[in-house]
């Protein structure tokens, strides 16, 4: 339950970073998913209700960050976090290849689903946008996967259990 209040506090911080500094810098499709890779880390070491629910509480925090349609990225995170948890058992994720690979791909996945979903809701979002964010939230994946893995250690070193 600590990693938990670990993840949203993150997750927190990286939605503020991304809300506020990243976008005046940056266009939209230039801007890494770091919560889908946060989803993505948890898929691989986290398959559990409590990862679920996790993968689910982030969507929601990005969801209320975006002021877009409340549940879309809630959904398709959980999507993804089972589609990850699923490929757990049959890759590892000790390869560079299948960090940037795996979260450029579930990069491309959410932003599909999301797509169809805001289509779906007469919401026209432009469908070219998903590549070029999957391409900088698979680059920017093991920067992350490396962050996550300190901070878990850390709260290990420190005393917290895990989940």
């Amino acid at each position: 339950m600590k990693n938990f209040v670990i993840y949203l506090f993150l997750a927190l911080l990286f939605l503020v970073i991304d809300n506020t500094l990243l976008h005046l810098l940056f266009p939209p499709f230039l801007i890494p998913d770091v919560i889908l890779i946060m989803v993505f880390y948890l898929g691989f070491n986290n398959r559990s209700a409590s990862g679920a629910l996790t993968a689910f509480s982030l969507g929601y925090l990005t969801d209320v960050f975006s002021a877009g349609v409340v549940g879309t990225s809630s959904f398709t995170l959980v999507f993804v976090f089972a589609v990850t948890s699923l490929l757990a058992k049959l890759i590892s994720l000790d390869n560079m290849l299948v960090k940037i690979g795996g979260t450029a791909f579930m990069s491309i996945v959410k932003g599909t689903l999301t797509y169809l979903i805001l289509r779906f809701l007469n919401q026209g979002i432009p469908f070219y946008i998903i590549f070029p964010a999957a391409i900088f939230t698979g680059i920017a994946s093991p920067f992350v996967f490396n962050l996550l893995k300190r901070v878990e250690l850390k709260a290990k070193s420190m005393g917290y259990s895990n989940y």
